[in-house]
């Protein structure tokens, strides 16, 4: 089993200019101002993984080593690497600053926590921690596990010390990739593959779209929203869905009938931020609609950045990422500084350019058949 260390995929992205249809109502919409974070890890190349709703930012970075760095309060920490470790990636941050990711060449999970990076025991990729400190991921064994304990792959559930193996079927491939505040627990099993929704030891298969052989759930908010990609396989034809027990999955569309748009994360409000991977780099859904980021620039605010790739926003609206820069790539902050309002689109004639729209706005007014495997162990 290959386990990814960062789930996101880097994307070389052609941005062009995006239509719009004719309009119905006005939507209101952030601009913001842009944070290189990149420029204070002095790296080449750094990526934004996650965001709190304290606006602290977890960065991996790559230059001559692989570094990881905790942003908070205009400043940039260091996470150290476990003892013995020469390299590190994070993954995800809670609202408490507790940050998982994993250590070494044997994947070494673990919790980072006031200035300290201690192990939880396991050789996995931790993808997600909760408010509750608990912590999910992908495990094919080692540490308090046999070595190679699960050959195709298992999801694990980590809380209070104690480590659960979430799979209803140990020979299939199983990875969480998310959890929210309740505990429910999001991610892939099975060939072809599925997106599943775990939710108090049970797993249900959510699907997926019509037509499609492949789906799988990347983030889970707290209001049970879950935000994944389906298509006919990995990689062919591939959609973004919203969905919650109530509406079932919805896919969200996409830029142009040729675009693809792969979203990362989402918040409490069911924003979503992702990437499209032709029309528009780093993209944003909010109120049944998709933006282009790079078209909600407040003016003189851009850093120099081309936005890429947003992996997630928080409660406060705040989006990370990385983007282009001077032949580099950049970790970014977007920070919502006003709003401005636009054309809701519909089906219609097109009139107007995205990228003007947002432009003559701005100016006027200076944005996942054992019973849920009870295996568990201590750490």
């Amino acid at each position: 089993m290959v386990l990814l260390n960062w789930k996101s995929c880097i994307t070389a992205v052609t941005l062009t200019a995006i239509s719009l249809t004719a309009s119905k109502s006005a939507l209101a919409v952030s601009l913001y101002s842009v944070t290189d974070l990149g420029a204070l890890t002095g790296d080449p190349f750094s990526y934004a993984e996650d965001i709190n709703d304290s606006g602290e930012v977890i960065i991996n970075s790559s230059g001559d080593s692989f570094s990881s760095f905790l942003y908070s309060n205009g400043s940039l920490k260091k996470i150290s690497p476990l003892p013995g470790a020469n390299s590190i990636a994070v993954e995800d941050i809670n609202n408490l600053g507790q940050v998982v990711g994993n250590s070494g060449s044997d994947n070494h999970a673990f919790i980072y926590s006031g200035g300290t990076t201690q192990s939880i025991g396991l050789n996995a990729i931790p993808y997600a921690i909760n408010d509750s400190g608990e912590v999910v991921g992908g495990t094919g064994g080692g540490g308090i596990f046999p070595e190679l304990a699960f050959p195709y792959g298992a999801a694990f559930l980590y809380s209070n010390g104690t480590t659960t193996i979430i799979n209803n079927n140990l020979e299939e491939n199983y990875i969480a990739y998310g959890i929210n505040n309740l505990g429910q627990v999001v991610g892939i099993f099975g060939s072809p593959s599925r997106a599943f929704l775990y939710d108090n030891g049970i797993i249900t298969n959510i699907g997926t779209l019509p037509g499609d052989n492949y789906s799988s759930a990347l983030d889970i908010n707290d209001s049970g929203q879950v935000i994944g990609i389906s298509g006919l396989s990995e990689g062919e034809n591939i959609s973004t869905f919203l969905y919650s027990s109530s509406t079932g999955l919805q896919d969200i569309g996409r830029l142009s009938p040729t675009d693809v748009f792969i979203g990362q994360g989402i918040n409490n409000l069911g924003q979503v931020v992702g990437f499209s991977t032709t029309d528009g780099g780093a993209l944003l859904y909010s109120d049944n609609t998709l933006y282009s980021l790079n078209d909600l620039i407040a003016p003189g605010s851009d850093a120099g950045l081309t936005l890429t790739l947003a992996s997630a926003i928080n409660n406060n609206g705040q989006i990370v990422g990385y983007g282009a820069v001077s032949g580099e790539f950049h970790a970014f902050l977007l920070t919502p500084v006003s709003s401005v309002s636009v054309a809701e689109p519909t089906s219609g004639v097109p009139i107007l350019s995205f990228g003007v729209a947002v432009t003559l706005f701005a100016a006027l007014k200076r944005k996942r058949h054992f019973n849920s495997a009870a295996i568990q162990q201590r750490s």
